[in-house]
């Protein structure tokens, strides 16, 4: 998805200017309304963004052989295993 940029002068509403990956979160009744950041990490930000669905489109990345048992096990029924030690020694690392 991408972004729909509209600009604004600087004048019409009060936003501090914000340091590299420093963002404002504006909330009303504590919900989040908008958000403000610097424009360096913004421009990074929606180039990711549209890195990711160009990516996502068009190519489908293969899975490794230990990706696909990770996925065939988390779809077992069972019991979640959370211990670290337990899942290196069920994938064998």
């Amino acid at each position: 998805m991408a972004f729909n940029i509209r600009k604004r002068p600087a004048s019409t509403d009060r936003v501090p200017a914000l340091e590299r990956g420093e963002a404002i979160v504006y909330t009303r009744y504590d919900k989040e309304k908008t958000v403000a950041m610097n424009p360096d990490d913004f421009h990074r930000f929606a180039q990711l963004d549209e890195d990711l669905s160009e990516i996502g489109a068009t190519q489908r990345l293969p899975l490794s052989d230990l990706a696909l048992e990770a996925l065939q096990a988390e779809a077992a029924p069972g019991h979640a295993i959370e211990d670290p030690a337990e899942i290196e020694a069920i994938l064998g690392l």
